[in-house]
């Protein structure tokens, strides 16, 4: 019998932290560049599009370095979820990994359909909907690895996460959507540790 040990691969690793590197990193540099950007008074799509007489806040210099940063970092997503169904050990982990895969391609999508176009809004929102899908899914999966602790810890962090948003009352949609991104950025982290475990369900006969 094969049987897949505790370290995670290093192509997963490397993915993930490249992924969240570059979403990090749009946001800073784009800020950078926009000095009338506020994370208490404006939304992170303000820096890849909109104007002061449609959305209330001056066009966006370079705004390709956003909307092109979202599209790398969706790819990055993708490449990632590819990578971890590669290495996945039952169809459950599969099917979370396939919609983190989506929401992957709906923040390359928030960078194509940047803010004044009419399917951002929808995009946005879909991709921390698909997220949370996703993480859900795998920690389910990790529950029936029997790695109750890894699962149970993701899907009470979404829950808890849920909740937070709901009550707390932002001061902008940067806020939120930056505690979205910490969120989902702490899922990728703490499922990546769960690998430093024996894998239990990927066990083949030889």
């Amino acid at each position: 019998m094969t049987t897949k040990y505790g370290n995670p691969p290093v192509s997963l690793i490397i993915t993930a932290a490249a992924a969240i590197a570059s979403a990090w990193i749009t946001i800073l540099v784009s800020a950078l560049l926009n000095p009338w950007f506020s994370i208490t008074h404006n939304a992170l799509s303000d820096l890849g599009g909109g104007n002061m007489l449609y959305n209330g806040h001056p066009a966006p210099a370079l705004p390709f370095v956003y909307n092109g940063g979202m599209i790398i970092t969706g790819f990055l997503i993708a490449l990632f979820s590819s990578l971890g169904i590669a290495h996945s050990s039952s169809k459950v982990e599969n099917t979370g990994f396939s919609f983190f895969m989506i929401s992957g391609l709906f923040l390359c999508l928030i960078g194509i359909y940047h803010e004044g176009t009419y399917p951002h809004d929808f995009v946005s929102i879909w991709f921390f909907i698909l997220s949370t899908i996703s993480f859900a899914t795998l920690g389910i999966s990790r529950i029936i690895l029997r790695k109750y602790g890894t699962g149970t810890a993701i899907l009470a962090m979404l829950a808890l996460s849920w909740i937070v948003e709901y009550l707390v009352k932002w001061g902008s949609v940067a806020e939120s959507e930056i505690f979205g991104i910490c969120v989902i950025d702490v899922a990728v982290i703490v499922y990546i540790l769960s690998w430093t475990t024996k894998n239990m369900g990927n066990v083949q006969s030889s």
